[in-house]
């Protein structure tokens, strides 16, 4: 009986010897990459928002488009997602935050704020979510919200 005891100790033993590798190799690990990782991903993202309103700014939109996610070109077809974007008289806009937000009990969200300033002179800040999809990082939603004039 005291053979069939010495297996359960190791096997515990050998469980706690693992757990304990993880928590000391796999968080500094996890650190590390997300060091590596995040600049690259939020250059991608900045990227993106950049060519969109880049190309909303200059008028040209099938370039527009092209930055938009495939679920939203689903839903829009380029001639109707166009006519809701013609009336934008972009003169000019800065990209102000670039953010990966890691919630604990939803997705990973990855987002681009930028404030845009009209011909008129009116200010919007653009809240742009992005999706990393097989060709890149596309604009998936986006949200206006007007400023006051200064």
């Amino acid at each position: 009986m005291a053979d069939s005891a010495e297996p359960k100790e190791r096997g515990l033993f050998t469980g706690l010897v693992i757990v304990v590798l993880l928590m000391c190799v796999g968080t500094p690990a996890w650190v590390l990459y997300r060091q590596w990782a995040d600049p690259r991903t939020k250059a991608g993202m900045s990227e993106a928002a950049t060519a969109h309103l880049d190309a909303l700014r200059d008028g040209d939109y099938p370039a527009a488009y092209r930055w938009v996610c495939a679920s939203e070109q689903k839903k829009y077809p380029l001639d109707q997602w166009t006519r809701y974007h013609v009336d934008l008289d972009i003169a000019s806009y800065a990209i102000t935050d670039v953010e990966i937000e890691e919630l604990t009990e939803a997705p990973t969200s990855y987002y681009v704020n930028a404030d845009v300033r009209y011909a008129d002179g009116r200010t919007q800040l653009w809240h742009y979510i992005l999706y990393d999809e097989s060709d890149g990082w596309r604009i998936c939603y986006e949200t206006g919200i007007e400023r006051p004039r200064s």
